[in-house]
């Protein structure tokens, strides 16, 4: 099945357009599905600027329908699903903003302490947004269109570090100090003495 927004079935005059080069001004055509074209004048080579790449970062038919992305927009796609993940976990609980604002919170810490431990990403950050939430992670991440394995790794992460499994993968050890740090709010408690399993997670958690 082809993706509608792809399908020229679909399309109305508008698929086709022009646009200047932002080299030299020379006009481009461009097709609404073009990801980039060459300037035939200076042959310089950009982007299709009105191009919608948002579901690139969380399709999983995404390289079959765009193939790879340009340059400079590869790079967007982390924040792009990062994005669409803390707009629909806001959807998910709703006007609960105590319930929203620790998930943010979650969400940052591990955003932070993942980086400077180069941990996984794609699925501490779901996990961290998902953590108390009522429903199953691996549902609520499988409408985002992302891969079956990456929902199942953040549902199996959550459960992991609810259970305190003593899991030793740093993306748990990672979730756990997110939790931890949560749990503990503004507290006198040293990160020394609290238990966190990562240094960078007890480094976070004294600048408070």
């Amino acid at each position: 099945m082809k993706c509608p927004g792809q399908d020229t079935r679909f399309w109305t005059e508008s698929a086709v357009f022009e646009a200047p080069c932002p080299k030299c001004g020379s006009i481009v055509e461009f097709f609404k599905d073009d990801t980039a074209r060459k300037c035939s004048k200076c042959q310089h080579r950009f982007v299709n600027p009105k191009m919608d790449f948002g579901c690139a970062a969380y399709c999983q038919f995404a390289e079959q329908c765009l193939g790879t992305l340009p340059e400079g927009l590869e790079s967007k796609r982390e924040d792009l699903f990062k994005e669409r993940l803390a707009v629909e976990v806001k959807k998910l609980f709703k006007k609960d903003f105590k319930a929203i604002g620790r998930a943010v919170r979650r969400a940052g810490f591990v955003e932070e302490v993942g980086k400077a431990t180069s941990s996984e990403l794609s699925s501490l950050l779901p996990a961290a947004y998902l953590y108390e939430a009522d429903v199953s992670a691996k549902e609520f991440m499988l409408k985002l269109k992302p891969l079956e394995e990456l929902a199942q790794r953040v549902e199996a992460l959550i459960k992991s570090v609810a259970a305190k499994t003593d899991d030793n993968t740093l993306e748990y050890k990672v979730l756990f100090d997110a939790v931890l740090s949560e749990e503990l709010g503004d507290s006198e408690v040293n990160g020394e003495d609290a238990g966190f399993l990562t240094q960078e997670g007890r480094m976070l958690f004294n600048k408070k």
